[in-house]
């Protein structure tokens, strides 16, 4: 009855409306809202009761659907294996040659494209350049230090940066395992955990440099206050300290780009960057450096 436009009660001009006219439109507009509202509430118990597919949206997965647009604005060819990866690598660039120049470094990536290159030199840990450096418990100004991020390690108030919020320097000493495949178990020697630790960061079969031994280390503090004490991980997390074990690295982003030469003089040349970077293949890049230095390497696809 909604759809038709004639009335409910056909009366000419001139025609008396009595009393039983008017009771009976009142009841045919109400069977005529009650007769819609009955088809409403029918289709939308039909609608709750059909099956819904919640995982897909236009029959397409959240993950198609992503790939679809990813499509639309990147170049296929750079949707095949390699694309978003990322690699890490610590390398110290410090072999001298008979020609006095240094042994470049090497690094077999394998990703299969040229990745963007950023270099990172390892810098002393301080905040200030006249500050003396922190050492390790051998007196060793270490490039990898690894710390107790609270008031009573001494070393902890001089890694860290003072601004609206006071940021301990590192990342907690769980992370930096994980990342290396490490999963200590509660009974290990904290010691042992550090060793192996060690012995994962600089793994020439992982594709990282053999470090100088005072190039990392851990503090004083630590020193006495677990290892001395022959603390296990469970001894360490049973006593608070576990979760704010630290490894503070100071990566100080370096350009590999030739930059103009300031100042006075003849030579109107570029200056060559301390260090350069030639990708040697897909595969494959070179690193070659004027001085020694301590890097740390991120490659991106």
């Amino acid at each position: 009855m909604a759809n038709e436009t004639t009335p409910y009660i056909s009366r000419n001009p001139g025609d008396v409306i009595t009393a039983e006219d008017w009771n009976e439109v009142q009841v045919k507009v109400k069977e005529d809202i009650a007769g819609q509202v009955g088809q409403v509430e029918t289709v939308l118990e039909e609608h709750i009761q059909a099956p819904v597919d919640a995982d897909t949206f236009d029959g397409k997965t959240p993950e198609e659907w992503t790939e679809a647009y990813d499509e639309r604005y990147v170049q296929r060819s750079e949707l095949e294996a390699g694309w978003g990866e990322y690699r890490r690598y610590f390398k110290q660039i410090d072999l001298k040659l008979v020609d006095t120049t240094f042994q470049p470094a090497i690094i077999k990536h394998k990703l299969n494209r040229y990745p963007v290159v950023s270099l990172f030199e390892l810098a002393e840990l301080k905040s200030k350049k006249d500050d003396p450096p922190v050492t390790d418990c051998d007196d060793n100004a270490v490039k990898f230090l690894v710390y107790y991020a609270g008031h009573r390690d001494p070393d902890a108030e001089k890694l860290m940066t003072h601004g609206p919020d006071d940021v301990y320097w590192g990342d907690p000493l769980t992370r930096i395992m994980e990342q290396f495949g490490m999963h200590p178990v509660p009974t290990q020697l904290f010691d042992d955990v550090l060793n192996d630790l060690w012995g994962k960061m600089f793994d020439p079969g992982l594709a990282q440099d053999h470090f100088k031994r005072e190039s990392y280390g851990h503090s004083l503090y630590l020193q006495e206050k677990a290892i001395d004490r022959n603390m296990t991980v469970n001894d360490l997390d049973a006593g608070g300290m576990w979760k704010d074990l630290r490894m503070a690295i100071r990566p100080k982003m370096i350009s590999a780009f030739d930059e103009p030469k300031t100042g006075g003089g003849d030579y109107a040349g570029p200056i060559m960057s301390r260090v350069q970077v030639y990708h040697m293949s897909q595969d494959m890049l070179e690193i070659t450096v004027t001085e020694a230095i301590d890097l740390m390497v991120l490659l991106r696809t």
